[in-house]
């Protein structure tokens, strides 16, 4: 990508858990994120593009240079995933601007998760903008937007109490089966995936069950280290329906594109089950890993994220003196971040200039040299040297004028200047 930051827009299309139930977000979520960003980017006017997807959110940022036709263009290509086009184009937002900076900003300090607060979301965003940068999507403007963001988020983090407490989707699913058991203990958990959301499942299961917990993974190993570590029990896959047979409780959090769990599977399970309780199976994966039909099988009680809404409100309720702490926080920072980014729109320009002069410059020392034949190296290089520091003492001031332009909204001073130093744009 090559954006000159010149003129371009901030986009924000999105659609999350605040508008959209968990098989909608399913529909619309990029199996294939390269061609997701070779199609976005393809776009007009798209010049930078980051996505960020997890099980609450799929959301595009964008640095465009025609705001208008990029967001008609997004929502309709976000809304095409979807098998209800119509219902999915009900359920997308977008922001522009400064009010895509602000969400980004409540995005990252963990204003608009599920779960109030939580902390996964920064490495989430972290990830997408380094996913970006990979697939080399990312400008100076998404750069700035997202550096800046990811550590206002950890401010807010170490600043307030927004992240004490159940902070997350797995530990919101957790406290679900706390409320339907009463109580975990003596109970026999199951948790599957061992990645970052199975690890906050376990390590929450591990603080109110005296029992182990039994940890599947697709990679044994893994599965291994984290039982070892919380002094649960490993299981491989091929072995599953061993303890299946008898769970009192099963979470499911793996990134597998498929069905773990289907309903004939779960069926021959409970036949074979000599567990008086009934199986609660929480699925809180993305995409799901148990079959939906799962849940209309006797002694069988499936849920998914958007079950945990009782958990969440409970969580906001709690948070809210953090959160308003954290949005006082984001005010300051928006204003300061917004006139940055619009400083740094002028980048390119500025380097044209300096590229411009420092071609004159040599070309001139050139000429000088040629008469002053008799200059020694010392010399020459003292003459150079001279000239770089009056150039730099002359355009000093234009640059920072040309900055404070752009951070202003001062677009004809900017095209002034142009004019006047004759910039030729490349």
């Amino acid at each position: 990508m090559h954006s000159t930051a010149q003129n371009l827009s901030i986009v924000n299309v999105r659609i999350t858990h605040k508008t959209a139930h968990v098989q909608l977000l399913e529909d619309v979520a990029f199996k294939e994120k390269k061609l997701a960003y070779s199609d976005l980017c393809s776009l007009c006017g798209v010049q930078e593009a980051v996505l960020i997807q997890t099980c609450n959110r799929v959301e595009i940022y964008l640095a465009s240079e025609n705001t208008d036709i990029t967001v008609e263009s997004v929502v309709k290509y976000l809304a095409g995933h979807a098998a209800n086009q119509v219902a999915a184009a009900k359920s997308i937002e977008y922001s522009v601007n400064r009010n895509a900076i602000l969400h980004l900003l409540r995005v990252v300090s963990g204003l608009e998760s599920m779960v109030i607060g939580e902390d996964q979301v920064i490495n989430q965003v972290w990830n997408a903008f380094l996913e970006a940068e990979e697939a080399k999507t990312v400008g100076p403007v998404l750069k700035q937007l997202f550096n800046r963001a990811v550590n206002l988020g950890r401010r807010v983090r170490s600043e307030t109490a927004i992240n004490k407490g159940a902070v997350s989707v797995g530990s919101a699913a957790v406290e679900l089966a706390e409320k339907l058991l009463g109580s975990l203990n003596e109970k026999k958990i199951l948790v599957m995936g061992s990645g970052e959301t199975g690890t906050l499942i376990t390590k929450a299961m591990a603080r109110r069950c005296l029992s182990p917990v039994f940890i599947a993974n697709r990679t044994y190993e893994r599965a291994a280290r984290l039982a070892d570590e919380l002094c649960g029990r490993a299981v491989k896959f091929d072995k599953l329906g061993e303890v299946l047979v008898d769970a009192d409780v099963v979470f499911c959090s793996t990134s597998a594109p498929h069905y773990l769990l289907t309903k004939t599977q779960v069926s021959n399970l409970i036949t074979a089950r000599q567990n008086k309780n009934s199986l609660i199976i929480i699925d809180i994966s993305n995409p799901r890993n148990v079959e939906g039909s799962v849940g209309e099988l006797p002694n069988v009680s499936l849920y998914n994220i958007d079950d945990l809404t009782l958990i969440t409100k409970q969580n906001k309720q709690e948070r809210q003196k953090s959160a308003q702490e954290a949005a006082a926080i984001i005010n300051e920072e928006i204003d300061v971040l917004e006139r940055a980014i619009k400083a740094d729109s002028v980048r390119i320009i500025i380097s044209d200039l300096l590229s411009q002069t420092e071609e004159t410059r040599q070309r001139e020392l050139t000429k000088a040299f040629n008469i002053m034949r008799n200059l020694d190296d010392r010399n020459k290089k003292i003459v150079g040297d001279l000239t770089c520091v009056l150039l730099k003492q002359t355009f000093l001031p234009v640059i920072e004028n040309l900055r404070k332009a752009a951070a202003n909204d001062e677009s004809e001073l900017i095209d002034v200047a142009i004019k006047l130093f004759e910039v030729k744009r490349n």
